[in-house]
Parts: structure tokens; C-alpha cells; sequence
């Protein structure tokens, strides 16, 4: 049965998009900075991809 996408992961779904289309073009980020291509491609800052990556680090040790 296929997954129901709600607004706001249809939203993410073209930050990504969008930005792989300009990567295609020409390299943004370099890959090895993962933090900062992480927070380009879904459009939050830094500081929250490694907020929550430290949750989900977190959540998955308990």
C-alpha cells in the first residue's frame, strides 16, 4: 500500500530535489561536509541538523 506524503514532507521531498538539480550543474558543497550539504538540501540551519542528529543519536541508544 503506498505511503501517504503530507505537506510538509511533499515540501522536503522538493528542497532535495531542487538542490540535486543544482548540484547537478555545478558542485555547491563539497561532499565531505555532510552537516552543511544536510542543511542546504532540506533548508534548515546547521544548528538544527546537529540538534537533531544528536536526538536521533540519542533515541536510537535507549
Amino acid at each position: 500500500m503506498p505511503k501517504v506524503v503530507k505537506s510538509a514532507g511533499r515540501e522536503m521531498i522538493l528542497k532535495v530535489k531542487k538542490f540535486c538539480e543544482a548540484e547537478h550543474k555545478n558542485r555547491l558543497i563539497p561532499l565531505d561536509n555532510v552537516r552543511k550539504r544536510v542543511a542546504a538540501m532540506t533548508g534548515v540551519s546547521e544548528k538544527t541538523v546537529t540538534r537533531v542528529t544528536k536526538e536521533g543519536a540519542t533515541a536510537a541508544s535507549t
